[in-house]
């Protein structure tokens, strides 16, 4: 910036705002920064929520709905789940991941495999398996 411009600027400034405008420049200045500080805040929650950045390494539980498999906590992956009735991914069960056991009816019970793995008694546990493929 030149001088000529710089003068001309600082006494547009100096003499063209009043005290009261100026403290009312102030407080918007301010409120500004508020609702940035505000804003920001919701995004980084948002993204805790993704588990994306911003999140200090929060992984989603089984069942929540996710968009990546690095979202969801160890051994479940972001798939359609076996009761999915639509395309909606949720943190779903991957190869040996826990899963429920079965109801009285032998429906699975939460949490459950993703689409491909069934539900397997191993042991004293129920873990996620992946069905041989059908021809």
């Amino acid at each position: 910036m030149d001088i000529t411009t710089f003068d001309t600027l600082s006494r547009t400034m100096a003499t063209s705002q009043t005290r009261r405008s100026a403290l009312r420049g102030l407080v918007a200045g301010a409120a500004s920064l508020v609702a940035g500080g505000v804003l920001l805040s919701a995004d980084d929650t948002a993204a805790k929520r993704r588990g994306g950045k911003g999140g200090k390494g929060t992984k989603l539980q089984p069942g929540e709905r996710c968009q990546r498999d690095s979202q969801c906590t160890k051994g479940y992956i972001c798939e359609v789940p076996v009761n999915g009735s639509n395309s909606d991914e949720y943190c779903s069960g991957g190869q040996g991941a826990v899963c429920g056991a079965p109801n009285e009816d032998g429906d699975d019970t939460a949490p459950f495999c993703a689409v491909g793995f069934s539900c397997t008694a191993t042991g004293a546990r129920y873990t996620c398996q992946a069905n041989p493929d059908e021809d």
